[in-house]
C-alpha cells in the first residue's frame, strides 16, 4: 500500500508516517517545511497554497491520500482570517489531485465544526453552519462540504475525521502553540501562565490513539471503501478533562506547584466538548487506550526527554 500524507511534518503526520512506514506501508509526505523531528519520512516539500495545476503534482499514485495539512491555530485564524481562506484553498487542491487520479481521501477535521454544544457527548449529526465560533471552524465546515461534493459529483471515496486537542509527541510549541506542550514547557520552570477559561473541559487525545484511528480508517477505506466511505467519525477519548485538571496533570507529572492565573474564555474558543465514538467503535473498531490520566503524563516525559537531548 502506498500512502501520501499531507502535513507531514506536523503531530499527527509525524507520527502517522512513521508508524505506517514501520508497518510497511510506503509513505510520501508533502509539507511545506521539512519535518524537524525526523529524516525517516520521504518528503516533497510544497506550499500547497501555489497555482500549480493539480495534475503536474509529482507524487505519484497513491491507495490513500490522508490530508492533515492545515493552519491549526484557531485564535490566529480570528486574528487573520485569511488563514481560513488559504485552508479552503489548499483542501481543494488536494481534493483535485484525488479526484484526477481517482485516489480515495481522509480529511482531518476538527471538534470546532460543533461549535458550543449544550448536549455532550458529541455525535456527529449535531454539526450546524451557525455553530461555527471562529474563521478557522467555518474554513473546517466549508472543507467538508467541500469533499462531500466531491463525493456525489465524482464518487471520490472519503472519511472526515474530526479530531479533539490531539497531543503527545512531536508537538511543535513553536510552530503550533497548542495548551499541553505550553504547559509542558512553563509548568516546570515556574512560570506564570494565565489559563483563559480554567473549566473549559475537552477531550484531550493522546497521538497514539489519534494515529490507531486514522490507520485503522486508511485500512478500511482501501480495502473495503463501501462500508466507511461518506462519514465523518470522531476520535477522542469520550471523556472530557477541564483545562485546569490538564494542567495539574502536568505539574504532578513534573513534581512541582504550578503558578496559574485564572482567566475568562477568549473570543472564538467553545467551553466543552466529548466525543461521542459510537461510529468510531462501529465502523473502525476504535478503542482509546490513553485517558488524560494516562497520556498526559506521557505527553511531559517524552516533552522532557526530547529537551534535554536538544540542551546537550
Amino acid at each position: 500500500m502506498r500512502v501520501i500524507i499531507t502535513g507531514s511534518s506536523g503531530l499527527i503526520g509525524t507520527s502517522l508516517a512513521l508508524r505506517l512506514i514501520a508497518d510497511g506501508t510506503e509513505v510520501l509526505g508533502v509539507d511545506r517545511s521539512p519535518n524537524p523531528w525526523t529524516d525517516a519520512i520521504p518528503t516533497h516539500i510544497e506550499d500547497l497554497c501555489s497555482t500549480v495545476p493539480p495534475e503536474s503534482h509529482p507524487w505519484g499514485r497513491a491507495d490513500v491520500v490522508v490530508h492533515l495539512a492545515a493552519r491549526a491555530k484557531v485564535h490566529e485564524s480570528v486574528e487573520r482570517p485569511l488563514n481560513a481562506l488559504e485552508n479552503y484553498t489548499v483542501t481543494h487542491r488536494v481534493l483535485e489531485f484525488c479526484r484526477a487520479n481517482g485516489t480515495p481521501v481522509i480529511y482531518g477535521s476538527s471538534r470546532e465544526v460543533y461549535g458550543e454544544q449544550a448536549v455532550v457527548p458529541v455525535a456527529e449529526d449535531t454539526v450546524r453552519l451557525e455553530g461555527a465560533a471562529s474563521p478557522y471552524a467555518a474554513a473546517k465546515l466549508a472543507d467538508e462540504a467541500l469533499i462531500r461534493s466531491f463525493g456525489r459529483c465524482f464518487s471520490l471515496p472519503f472519511i472526515i475525521i474530526r479530531f479533539s486537542n490531539v497531543y503527545g509527541r512531536f508537538d511543535d510549541l513553536e510552530r503550533n502553540g497548542r495548551f499541553i506542550p505550553l504547559l509542558c514547557d512553563r509548568v516546570p520552570r515556574g512560570d506564570p501562565m494565565t489559563i483563559f477559561g480554567p473549566s473549559k473541559s475537552f477531550d484531550f487525545t493522546y497521538i497514539d490513539d489519534a494515529v490507531e484511528g486514522v490507520s485503522r480508517a486508511i485500512t478500511k477505506l482501501a480495502t473495503a471503501p463501501e462500508s466507511v466511505s461518506g462519514n465523518a467519525i470522531n476520535l477522542g477519548t469520550g471523556n472530557g478533562t477541564s483545562l485546569l485538571e490538564a494542567a495539574n496533570l502536568v505539574a504532578k507529572a513534573a513534581g512541582v506547584i504550578p503558578n496559574f492565573t485564572l482567566g475568562t474564555i477568549r473570543v472564538g474558543e467553545i467551553s466543552r466538548y466529548v466525543a461521542d465514538l459510537t461510529k468510531a467503535r462501529t465502523l473502525l473498531g476504535y478503542e482509546p487506550q490513553y485517558p488524560a490520566a494516562r497520556g498526559i503524563p506521557l505527553a511531559y516525559q517524552w516533552w522532557r526527554s526530547w529537551h534535554h537531548a536538544e540542551q546537550k
